[in-house]
């Protein structure tokens, strides 16, 4: 990691690290990893889990903690995405490939990471990004907010 990360990028990680750690042990084991993996429709199989837990278990310890967590994820914080990575985040929300993001969306997809989220949490984070104020968020405000998101 060439660059520092700030006190906010820090808390981010420790919060992102606290929502896959389901147990609160410390660390976020295989079987929350596959957990995760799950939640996002991402399939993986026992090999491909198993590399990916290799990849990011620095110490061997057979689980990621916060440390091994932040040295694989910080460098996201000074990466701009690839157009191809914004299209399939983009799509991710966009359950009916109408273009748009609506509440119900965002609400359906906020809830695998986050399971406590209300409708008025939702409506808050669609007005932040709702530039047009059509109470949905479009592809350009999407992009818009997560290439100003990584800059901060």
């Amino acid at each position: 990691m060439s660059k520092k990360l700030s006190k906010n990028q820090l808390k981010e990680l420790k919060d992102c690290f606290d929502l896959f750690d389901n147990d609160k042990s410390g660390s976020i084991s295989s079987r929350e990893m596959k957990k995760l993996c799950d939640s996002l429709g991402i399939r993986i199989g026992d090999r491909e889990l198993n590399e990916l837990m290799n990849l990011m278990d620095s110490d061997g310890s057979g689980s990621i903690d916060f440390k091994e967590f932040v040295n694989v994820m910080a460098d996201q914080f000074f990466r701009e995405p690839t157009p191809a990575e914004l299209e399939a985040a983009f799509d991710t929300f966009d359950q009916d490939k109408s273009g748009y993001i609506n509440e119900e969306e965002l609400l359906v997809v906020m809830s695998r990471f986050k399971g406590n989220i209300t409708k008025s949490d939702v409506q808050k984070m669609i007005s932040a990004v709702d530039k047009d104020r059509d109470n949905r968020i479009n592809k350009k405000e999407f992009i818009n907010i997560v290439l100003n998101h990584n800059k901060n």
